[in-house]
């Protein structure tokens, strides 16, 4: 049986056993699951938005909604799709906010050197600098597919969970980007295994 398949058991936390008999589930660890996930979601994070000005409130607004519904998690295997959802989608309110402001204050969408181009030549940091730019200028929702799939390496199903919508719709954004992004030096539009 495949795990869309409505048969399928869902696999549920470990009951406690006390005096013999089964109690309610253990809560998960919320302490453990930050630890685990937190450079996860950072990363992710930071590829969205391009810059790290924003990423300790991305990371803590995950997290806190985490925590809200973290007693409704039943497949403790799927926390990282589940935190790449959440992830997703406060970025990408975090894109348009920064899009709308900009447009209203009619200031151009900058890009700031991560940490992790400090070290590299400055031919390197010019042109993320210009994917960056570049990324600005596309949708979010079309922008985290490309980010989720070009630079995480996330599968197509991993990025569709993401991004809640169907494969095709997320080739099509791959594909709008793909365009968009055609002649930069050094990105990768190509797919393969799609």
């Amino acid at each position: 049986m495949s795990a869309a398949d409505p048969k399928t058991p869902r696999p549920y936390p470990k009951l406690r056993v006390v005096d013999g008999l089964a109690s309610a589930p253990e809560p998960l660890d919320f302490d453990a699951m930050f630890r685990r996930y937190s450079p996860y979601v950072a990363s992710v994070g930071l590829r969205l938005l391009g810059r790290d000005d924003e990423l300790d409130d991305l990371v803590q607004d995950v997290f806190l909604e985490a925590h809200r519904g973290l007693s409704r998690v039943r497949d403790t295997g799927a926390i990282k799709g589940w935190l790449a959802r959440i992830c997703v989608r406060r970025a990408v309110r975090r894109l348009r906010r920064r899009k709308l402001r900009s447009w209203l204050s009619f200031d151009e969408l900058g890009y700031e050197p991560r940490e992790e181009t400090h070290d590299a030549s400055p031919e390197t940091r010019a042109e993320v600098a210009r994917l960056y730019r570049e990324l600005e200028r596309l949708p979010p929702l079309v922008r985290a597919a490309w980010v989720l799939r070009r630079l995480e390496g996330q599968s197509l199903d991993d990025v569709a969970s993401a991004c809640r919508c169907s494969k095709s719709t997320v080739q099509r954004r791959l594909r709008d980007a793909d365009t968009h992004l055609r002649g930069l030096r050094g990105v990768s539009t190509e797919d393969e295994g799609t």
